[in-house]
């Protein structure tokens, strides 16, 4: 898979970003050795579509009535491995969801208000399974509908392909990836499951899945599901990793020292202009980083005032930095 590395990726973590350029789930099998299995799991996750399964989608008019019909490709259904039908692809139409819904860093929603307004005119009698049939569907236009006959067929024959069949929302793409450095004993190789996508939780919870074994390079997402403590862990990982690729060494004490300073306050901060402000209540250090004049500004109009004991405080104002080879001076005070 196509995933961000070098200053590009080191900017998202250290920016904190909301949205990254190719999140990734890697998520453990229960089954690690047999491909089978993780075919049928990464059938159950990665997003699928009613077009990508359906041999025609296709209008239909007769003097008695229109209607759109839908022939499911069941061949493809079954290599596959998806577990799609006529009935669930009707309660798909009715209820789910569509590519439309997207996810975001704190999940997918699948909610009437993430459908378009075509798809929710359709009621139970709307959509219909063709007699005798496991594979073929009618869809026939609301009375409700305010265009004419032949735009809500078009209508419906454009919103219908985009209907998600089976899958997560979020996950744009799975893909089964095999360990070359983990093997059995008698040979066999282990199988592990790539996910393009948000949507961490509900990876973690579905059938197949080792939870706790599954994580994702979206630091914002890993706060969200697991707590901050977890995310401070992934700052420094992913960082780690980062440099890995490149053959940069970091002494894993600078990388830790990054993740303390974004997570200490309770929550994941970047160190852009808005986390600095959130992290630091000192005047001087706010105006060393960014908008100078607005920070003195500021505190000069609300008589604001600044002790002097951070590093950068104390560079600014000439005096001993309380660290290092400055901190010996408070235990001779102490002692006299």
């Amino acid at each position: 898979m196509n995933v961000t590395l070098g200053v590009p990726r080191l900017k998202e973590i250290i920016n904190a970003a909301k949205l990254i350029s190719t999140p990734i789930i890697t998520a453990k099998l229960e089954s690690e050795h047999n491909k089978i299995v993780a075919r049928i799991v990464k059938a159950g996750i990665e997003k699928t579509t009613l077009g990508e399964v359906s041999k025609h989608i296709k209008e239909v008019y007769s003097p008695t009535s229109s209607y759109i019909s839908i022939a499911l490709d069941m061949d493809a259904i079954e290599q596959l491995k998806l577990n799609v039908d006529a009935f669930t692809v009707r309660r798909a139409i009715l209820r789910g969801a569509t590519t439309s819904s997207g996810g975001s860093s704190t999940g997918a929603g699948t909610s009437s208000s993430s459908r378009s307004a075509t798809l929710r005119c359709l009621k139970e009698t709307h959509v219909l399974i063709k007699r005798g049939s496991q594979s073929k569907l009618r869809v026939y236009v609301p009375p409700d509908m305010k265009t004419t006959l032949y735009f809500s067929m078009q209508l419906l024959k454009a919103a219908l392909p985009g209907v998600i069949v089976q899958g997560i929302p979020s996950i744009e793409r799975a893909v089964i990836n095999e360990l070359g450095d983990k093997k059995t004993k008698d040979g066999r190789p282990t199988y592990n499951l790539l996910m393009e996508g948000y949507g961490l939780q509900e990876v973690m919870g579905c059938p197949g899945i080792d939870g706790l074994q599954t994580t994702t390079n979206h630091i914002l997402e890993v706060e969200h599901v697991l707590g901050v403590e977890a995310a401070r862990k992934q700052i420094s990982a992913e960082i780690q990793n980062i440099m890995n690729a490149y053959g940069i060494g970091i002494d894993s004490r600078h990388l830790l020292l990054l993740a303390d300073v974004m997570t200490f306050k309770g929550e994941v901060l970047g160190i852009t202009r808005f986390g600095v402000s959130k992290m630091r209540e000192s005047v001087l250090m706010l105006a060393s980083f960014e908008k100078t004049t607005d920070h003195l500004f500021d505190a000069a109009v609300h008589g604001r005032t600044d002790a002097i004991v951070g590093v950068s405080e104390c560079i600014i104002m000439g005096m001993n930095v309380p660290v290092g080879s400055g901190l010996p001076s408070l235990f001779w005070k102490c002692g006299t």
